[in-house]
């Protein structure tokens, strides 16, 4: 019947580059969760109006990225002022200028979000200054060929270990998630093929940097790893490019899926 069905294409809609499917982590997060969510988001391009976990998420971010480039720059910055870049009281200065520039208001959920980042961003600075990995690339960016599908993103940070080898990190902002619980994680597998491909870098390991509760959980990369990510990646690249956009709804998803007025798997 879905086969059947007499729809429109919407070829001149999806996101193509030459023959192949633009992808990125979250597309293939989307995608594998429900089509038809990515199908709203990605190719009907619906907007979506961030939550405030999401916006206080990209707010610390933001912050650590200007933080670390500072420091790149070094002490001979006149632009610094009189915060001495890498020091306790920039990033903390950073942070309560990207708080204004996020609109975020005096609500007690919005009090409570800035004392966890206060505490989060006094802790990750003491981390830095024991940890044994030196950082060597902040928000690196990627794009590399799978097939005739192109993959990009960026690696919020790459650090070498005291081994030589590499690690790929991406921070987070929500619930720490265990390793077992990270199985079928897409992100740091794909990241760790982009490393490869794109950088020309082995990377043995990726891990995942709750930043709220000061806990790194790696994940190894290994060649079954990989091969498993290009498998899931081409999957879900063909399936974009052949129109299969069918809702796959569970209770969880659905409830928290911001098109699920529009959606009529929602009606059931």
């Amino acid at each position: 019947m879905v086969a059947a069905r007499d729809e429109p294409s919407l070829e001149r809609f999806l996101p193509m580059r030459d023959q192949g499917v633009l992808l990125s982590a979250s597309d293939i997060d989307t995608y594998r969760a429900c089509p038809l969510r990515y199908k709203f988001a990605r190719v009907f391009r619906i907007p979506q109006e961030p939550t405030l976990n999401q916006r206080f998420g990209i707010a610390v971010h933001q912050v650590l990225e200007r933080y670390h480039a500072a420091a790149e720059e070094g002490p001979g910055d006149a632009s610094h002022g009189p915060t001495p870049p890498g020091s306790l009281t920039q990033l903390l200065t950073l942070l309560e200028s990207s708080w204004r520039r996020g609109g975020f208001g005096d609500s007690d959920e919005e009090r409570q979000l800035h004392q966890k980042a206060v505490a989060a961003l006094t802790r990750y600075h003491e981390r830095a200054q024991a940890d044994t990995g030196t950082p060597v690339w902040f928000e690196r960016q990627f794009n590399f060929r799978l097939g005739p599908h192109l993959v990009r993103g960026r690696v919020d940070r790459v650090d070498r270990l005291p081994s030589g080898e590499f690690e790929l990190i991406d921070y987070k902002t929500g619930r720490p998630r265990s390793a077992e619980q990270l199985a079928n994680d897409v992100q740091l597998s794909l990241y760790a093929i982009a490393a490869r491909e794109a950088w020309g870098l082995e990377a043995t390991r990726g891990a995942y940097y709750y930043l709220l509760d000061d806990q790194k959980v790696t994940i190894p990369g290994t060649a079954e790893r990989a091969e498993w990510i290009r498998g899931v990646a081409t999957q879900v690249a063909e399936g974009i490019k052949a129109q299969e956009f069918e809702p796959t709804p569970s209770a969880r998803a659905c409830r928290l899926c911001d098109y699920r007025l529009a959606c009529p798997a929602a009606e059931r």
